[in-house]
């Protein structure tokens, strides 16, 4: 089976949890705000018992961050979690003895991580915007 008809196709994706907290007692400094985030990514082939579902790879994107003044890292101004999911469905013909191969290679799983990453990152961009931190110097690769 070629390729382009093992392509899974995104079907959906979620916010699973969305946590922040701002410290009003330093949130108030004038000072530039120093962002530090850590990305955790893991995927996931699952099987289905039944015949009649297709394939799907599901991609979990956690994203930990906090907020402090870049001259004052010891008190952070803000912490935030968030936790996304990206489900993909593969085509009803795709089966697991041709996607487990490729499920296992870096390309691919980037391939699956760079639909779902931007999604997420730009969601938690926006949560920090409406807690009011200006988020234009925040590093949020993959």
């Amino acid at each position: 089976m070629d390729a382009v008809a093992l392509r899974p196709r995104l079907a959906s994706f979620r916010v699973v949890a969305f946590s922040g907290k701002c410290n009003s007692a330093n949130a108030n400094q004038p000072a530039e705000i120093a962002f530090e985030v850590q990305n955790r990514i893991d995927l996931e082939l699952r099987v289905p018992t039944e015949g009649i579902n297709p394939l799907e790879a599901h991609v979990r994107i956690q994203i930990t961050g906090k907020a402090a003044s870049k001259n004052e890292q010891d008190h952070p101004i803000g912490s935030f979690d968030a936790e996304y999911e990206a489900r993909f469905v593969y085509p009803l013909d795709a089966k697991e003895p041709d996607i487990s191969p490729r499920f296992e290679s870096e390309p691919y799983q980037y391939m699956l991580v760079s639909q779902a990453f931007p999604l997420a990152s730009s969601h938690f961009r926006r949560e920090l915007m409406a807690m009011g931190f200006n988020v234009g110097n925040m590093p949020l690769g993959i």
